[in-house]
């Protein structure tokens, strides 16, 4: 009697066991088919200005209904950092519509993460952490209940930094570049607005010839000759315009604006064309 009670008992605990590995892979199963459909789910429209490259697999776009823009960073300016504190950096920028709250999103992207990153100082609407290679900033600024903007940075390992934009082979030559520029940043994005744009950037710090006859001014005014520089080259373009310290024209079906900012010594080109 008491070897076929011992049976039983055995019995129920095999089936317990097996009920609860049962259970176990299939919602293994389910949450591994619910991650692979959202990740599909998002493969239409709602992506349409997502750049080719961004890694969606491993660093989602939570509850995603548009992309408003995403670029692709370059940037190589000592005096910059990036929001993990490291100089030299190469990372994509999304900004896009969600459907989640800022504090569905944030602790979306902290369970993501391997782990957070450490700061002293966390600022507000922004988790930051580690994803396999990547390093990744959350952001949900919840300005007000209408808010339903998110922005991702998804920033590539150090090792894998160049100054070479991987997207600039098809760079519109509009611009020609003077001899005291000194390149530290490029972008290249694709822009939700005006039926699809592409958008290149670059920005250069113009050298300093400096006070050279001691005489306690600059011996040239680096910003006056560049302006009349080109002044003289793009002012017949079409839609030439030259506002402040603005100035764009129109060619070759892109807009091209460049912007002489004196007070930070440096000159910002930007050139913007339709998707075909």
């Amino acid at each position: 009697m008491k070897n076929r009670t011992k049976i039983i008992i055995g019995v129920i605990i095999l089936i317990l066991i097996l009920s609860l590995a049962f259970f176990y892979m299939k919602s293994k199963k389910d949450s591994e088919e619910t991650e692979e459909k959202s990740v599909e789910s998002v493969n239409g429209s709602e992506i349409d200005y997502l750049l080719d490259t961004y890694p969606l697999k491993e660093v989602p776009l939570y509850k995603i209904t548009r992309v408003e823009s995403s670029h692709y960073h370059i940037n190589f300016d000592p005096e910059n950092t990036s929001y993990f504190e490291n100089t030299n950096f190469i990372y994509y920028n999304v900004v896009f519509l969600t459907d989640a709250t800022q504090e569905e999103l944030l602790d979306y992207y902290t369970e993501l993460f391997d782990k957070q990153y450490d700061e002293d100082y966390r600022p507000s609407g922004m988790v930051k952490g580690y994803i396999g290679k990547y390093r990744v900033s959350a952001t949900h600024y919840a300005v007000d209940e209408y808010d339903n903007t998110a922005y991702v940075q998804v920033y590539l390992p150090n090792d894998e930094f160049t100054k070479e934009n991987k997207y600039f082979d098809t760079f519109p030559e509009l611009f020609e570049e003077d001899s005291m520029f000194v390149e530290h940043d490029n972008s290249y994005g694709l822009l939700n607005q005006l039926g699809g744009q592409t958008e290149y950037t670059k920005y250069y710090t113009v050298i300093d010839s400096g006070d050279q006859d001691d005489d306690g001014e600059d011996d040239v005014d680096e910003f006056g000759v560049l302006m009349s520089k080109y002044v003289a080259l793009y002012e017949e373009k079409p839609n030439y315009a030259l506002e402040g310290h603005l100035m764009s024209w129109e060619e070759d079906g892109y807009l091209v604006k460049v912007s002489f900012n004196r007070d930070h010594g440096r000159v910002y080109l930007n050139i913007r064309g339709s998707i075909e």
